[in-house]
C-alpha cells in the first residue's frame, strides 16, 4: 500500500467521522488491539531477517530503548511547559506518541531500492518500539492510578520489565511449537491457519497474563521463520505469505479509515496550541533520535540518518493507546486530540513528501 493511498484512507474517515460524529471511536480502538494489531504485528515481523538484526543490533536497540525514552520525555517536558498540560498526563501523552508506526515504513521500503540492512534497521526500530511504547504506557499508567510513592513507581517497572520478558519467552515457546506444522506436504490451507493461531495465539495469551502481547508476537514470527530458513523439514507454502499480505493490505484499509472516522475535527481549533507544540516536539525528538542518539552508532551514513528522521510517522497503535487512558486521570480528552492531531499530520504529510524524499538520497554503502 502506497502512502498517498494511506492518506487518502485517512481522508475518507475523516469526512464519514464528520457524517457521524464520535460513532467509531470505541470501534476504531477495540478493532486496533484485538484485530487489526496482531495481523499487522506478526506480517511485518515475518518479513525480518534475524541476521541482519544482528547486524544492525545497535542502532535498533538505541532507537527502540532510549530512543523511546528520549522521545516520551521531550514530548512530556514541552506539553508540560509550554502547553498547559499537568506533568502526570503529560507523561501519558509522551508516552502515547513515542511509538511510531511500522505500517507507514514497511510500505514504502517494499516498493523502493531501500538497502536491506537499513530497512531492517527502521522496520526493527518501528515493531520493536512499539512494544517498549506500551510497556512505558502501562507503566505510567499504574503508577498514575497507584501513587506517585518510588515505591510504587519501582513495582510498577519491575512488573514491566517482567511482563516483557515473558512476553517475549511466551512468543518463542508458541512460534517453536507452531513451526512443527509447517512441514514439507503439508496442506497451504493448514499452513495458513496455523501461522494465525500463532499470530493471534501469542498475542492473546500473553495479554491475558498481562504480559507483552506485542513482544510475543514479534518474538513468535521471528522464530517460525528463522526455523524455516534453517531446517529444510520447515517449508512454508508461498500460498502463506499471499495470504498474510492480502490480510495485512485490508486490514490496513480498514484501520486508516477508521482512524479518519474516529477523529473529531471541528472542535481542535480551540487546542491549536497545545496540538502545535506536541506536534513540534515529536518532530524534535525524532531529529533527536536521528542525527544524536545514532551519533554512538559508528559507520550509520548519514543519508541513512535522513530515513530514521523521515520515519517517524505515529499510528493506530498511538490512537489506540490514547482513547485506552482511565476517565479518572485528568487532561485525558487533551490526550486524546493530540494524539489524533500529530497521527493524522504525520500520516498526511509523509503520504506526499516522504516517498519522494527518500527516492532523491543515496542509500548504498560506499566502501
Amino acid at each position: 500500500m502506497k502512502l498517498w493511498q494511506i492518506g487518502a484512507l485517512v481522508v475518507l474517515g475523516l469526512i464519514i467521522g464528520e457524517l457521524r460524529p464520535g460513532a467509531y471511536t470505541e470501534l476504531f480502538r477495540t478493532a486496533t488491539l484485538y484485530a487489526f494489531l496482531p495481523a499487522l504485528i506478526f506480517e511485518a515481523a515475518w518479513q525480518l531477517d534475524a541476521r541482519l538484526m544482528r547486524r544492525g543490533l545497535l542502532p535498533i536497540v538505541l532507537l527502540a530503548l532510549p530512543g523511546v525514552a528520549l522521545t516520551a520525555t521531550l514530548v512530556a517536558i514541552v506539553v508540560a511547559m509550554f502547553g498547559g498540560l499537568a506533568l502526570g498526563p503529560a507523561l501519558v501523552l509522551g508516552a502515547v506518541l513515542s511509538a511510531t508506526d511500522p505500517v507507514a515504513v514497511v510500505a514504502i521500503f517494499r516498493r523502493l531500492n531501500v538497502p536491506p540492512l537499513l530497512a531492517t534497521i527502521v522496520e526493527s526500530e518501528s515493531l520493536l518500539n512499539d512494544a517498549v511504547a506500551v510497556v512505558l504506557y502501562r507503566a505510567i499508567i499504574a503508577a498514575l492510578l497507584l501513587s506517585a510513592s518510588t515505591s510504587a513507581i519501582l513495582h510498577v517497572g519491575a512488573q514491566a520489565l517482567l511482563g516483557t520478558l515473558a512476553g517475549v519467552l511466551c512468543g518463542v515457546a508458541i512460534g517453536y511449537a507452531g513451526s512443527f506444522a509447517l512441514r514439507r506436504r503439508v496442506p497451504t490451507v493448514f499452513q495458513i491457519v496455523i501461522t494465525f493461531a500463532v499470530a493471534y495465539g501469542a498475542y492473546f495469551v500473553a495479554e491475558r497474563f498481562d504480559w507483552s502481547g506485542i513482544f510475543a508476537v514479534i518474538a513468535s514470527a521471528i522464530v517460525m521463520r528463522e526455523l524455516e530458513r534453517r531446517y529444510e523439514s520447515v517449508d512454508v507454502a508461498r500460498g502463506v505469505e499471499r495470504a498474510w499480505h492480502l490480510a495485512s493490505t485490508v486490514a490496513n484499509a480498514l484501520l486508516f479509515v477508521l482512524v479518519g472516522a474516529a477523529v473529531e475535527v471541528m472542535h481542535l481549533w480551540a487546542l491549536r496550541a497545545i496540538l502545535l507544540w506536541t506536534l513540534g516536539a515529536v518532530l524534535l525528538a525524532r531529529i533527536a533520535l536521528a542525527y544524536g542518539l545514532l551519533a554512538f552508532a559508528p559507520r550509520f551514513m548519514q543519508s541513512w540518518k535522513v530515513v530514521v528522521r523521515l520515519a517517524g510517522v505515529r499510528g493506530a497503535l498511538s490512537l489506540a493507546l490514547a482513547l485506552g487512558v482511565p476517565a479518572s486521570i485528568p487532561g485525558r480528552a487533551t490526550v486524546i486530540d493530540a494524539t489524533f492531531f500529530v497521527v493524522v499530520v504525520t500520516v498526511l504529510l509523509g503520504a506526499f513528501t516522504y516517498e519522494r524524499r527518500i527516492e532523491r538520497l543515496d542509500l548504498e554503502p560506499h566502501a
